[in-house]
């Protein structure tokens, strides 16, 4: 009989660490579940065909590179699922109207069916943010990124004092609504409100658009919060104006732009950049610090780059009109940049930038 040979935690630590999955490179994952959280939002559960671990900060971020009627399109998600269920990462998307990417996944994407992501990646996450005292403030689908947060911090049944805030426009469009409740009823540290915007008689809750007073009714002590805000863009301006009226101090308020990143209340309510898009039509609300490639990435469209470095010039794109500050090592030529070419991996927008694209 073979004699019991001890397994240390050293051991368990690096066997898990071996298991890891090499986060942020592109690679395939394999959708394993479709489901229906409302009748138009749906979470696609995936998995690596090794069976290796994700590994990345809640809040963060997938690029997803598909090919849809011959064109590569990409498109960024933020996942759903905490880091704390490493096997498997999920998006939660909603159909929307027209939309090209959203409504391939809702009409294709299917159990068995592989595709190619980039991630996660993006600024806006617990781990780089943390405090003790959240409260995770979401209009739509942008419940997605904080849904992660507050399922990060019950699965470590953490200590931490958390209220969650969701506006949708009728009990309808609530995702995740039973999970919600249940964590209330079981976490006695976790308060958990709905708003509904165009609800009748039916709901009982509170009512309407959000506006300072009613931030404050359903998080009265708001001063003494980190707030963490994602939802489509009309309802982050209606936050942020609500914040800075009440008061609130820019190192507590973070918020994700289209995805992305975290913008502090200084930047959000004053010297905004804004990334437009000419032929696409698109238009990004910069973060600090972001650079025209992430823009184009958080708007879905595709830039060509390589070394990401203002080395190699394969981003160089064509600005029609704004200032960028740019770190050019070398990529563009003197000819290039008097035609109005800039580096879009290492420009970051001063105002508000134009881009043929």
């Amino acid at each position: 009989m073979n004699a019991h040979i001890p397994f240390s935690t050293a051991d368990f630590a690096l066997a898990m660490r071996q298991r890891q999955w090499a986060e942020s490179a592109r690679q395939f994952v394999r959708c394993r579940r479709v489901i229906d959280e409302t009748h138009d939002v749906r979470t696609f559960v995936f998995s690596t065909a090794s069976g290796h671990m994700f590994s990345f900060s809640a809040g963060q971020y997938l690029i997803l590179h598909l090919t849809i009627d011959g064109a590569t399109v990409t498109r960024s998600y933020s996942v759903s699922s905490p880091p704390t269920r490493p096997l498997d990462l999920q998006i939660t998307v909603k159909r929307v109207k027209g939309g090209l990417v959203s409504n391939w996944l809702h009409d294709n994407l299917r159990p068995g069916h592989d595709i190619e992501i980039e991630g996660p990646v993006g600024r806006f996450n617990f781990d780089d943010l943390p405090c003790e005292k959240p409260l995770f403030l979401s209009g739509g689908s942008g419940i997605t990124p904080v849904m992660s947060m507050l399922r990060a911090l019950t699965d470590r049944a953490s200590g931490h004092d958390i209220r969650f805030i969701h506006c949708a426009r009728t009990a309808d469009d609530i995702a995740f609504r039973a999970e919600l409740e249940a964590l209330a009823a079981r976490f006695s540290n976790v308060n958990v409100s709905f708003i509904c915007s165009q609800e009748g008689s039916v709901w009982q809750g509170p009512k309407g658009r959000i506006d300072g007073p009613m931030l404050l009714r359903l998080a009265p002590d708001l001063h003494q919060r980190t707030s963490y805000v994602c939802g489509p863009e009309p309802f982050m301006q209606t936050v942020r104006t609500c914040v800075a009226e009440i008061g609130i101090a820019p190192s507590q308020y973070h918020e994700e732009s289209f995805g992305g990143n975290s913008m502090p209340l200084q930047s959000a309510v004053a010297g905004v950049t804004r990334v437009r898009f000419a032929r696409s039509g698109a238009e990004h609300l910069c973060a600090p610090e972001e650079t025209l490639l992430d823009a184009a990435r958080n708007c879905g469209l595709h830039i060509p780059t390589a070394c990401q470095q203002g080395i190699c010039g394969t981003c160089r794109t064509v600005k029609l009109s704004g200032e960028v500050a740019m770190d050019d090592l070398g990529g563009l030529s003197l000819e290039e940049k008097a035609a109005g070419y800039v580096l879009a991996c290492c420009s970051r927008p001063q105002g508000t930038v134009c881009l043929d694209l």
